[in-house]
């Protein structure tokens, strides 16, 4: 992650393609360990990049990470080691051989293939690949990882009851104030 930090401030001049905002930020739902701590990229994008023009703090994110193929050696990819520990490997590590081929051989191709879906703008199919890169993290990364990741459906849900209270109480103010008139 130290790549990554030293890139930061210099990433909207390197960023010239760009991802779109829906896809951005669908996709910084993901998981990363920098070897510290296990975070959603939202975490990552918004502490390293500010807001430009028209451009979201994920899509300089997004972009960098991708059109400068710096995913190489971020930490996706979850995998429950034998003693139990979660070890997280990047797409270029050396994968321990209790790790069966199945699981060595998505870790390897997942991003290729995503980045080739980005190239060619089809959004479904990015779509598509980062839910199940979701679902792979959600099912191999253990405790942590499921404790990280907050589904945007909750966010949703938690902002349209916080709307309705804020909408509840605008109506008892009002009928309040109405009966105190009488």
């Amino acid at each position: 992650m130290l790549t990554l930090l030293s890139y930061a401030g210099s990433v909207s001049a390197i960023v010239r393609e760009v991802i779109p905002k829906a896809q951005a930020e669908h996709f910084c739902q993901l998981l990363i360990y920098d070897g510290k701590s296990i975070a959603p990229l939202h975490y990552h994008a918004r502490s390293l990049m500010t807001q430009e023009d028209s451009l979201t703090a994920e899509q300089l994110f997004t972009g960098y990470i991708f059109f400068q193929d710096n995913w190489k050696t971020m930490r996706f990819f979850p995998h429950t080691a034998e003693d139990g520990t979660v070890v997280w490997y990047a797409p270029t590590d050396q994968l321990p051989p209790t790790l069966s081929s199945e699981h060595q051989k998505y870790i390897r191709e997942v991003f290729p293939r995503l980045n080739n879906e980005i190239q060619a703008a089809n959004w479904e199919a990015v779509d598509a690949y980062i839910d199940k890169m979701i679902e792979y993290q959600c099912k191999y990364g253990g405790d942590e990882a499921a404790n990280a990741i907050v589904p945007s459906s909750l966010i949703g849900m938690i902002v349209l009851f916080l709307i309705g209270l804020v909408v509840i109480s605008f109506f008892i103010r009002n009928f309040a104030a109405k009966i105190t008139k009488q």
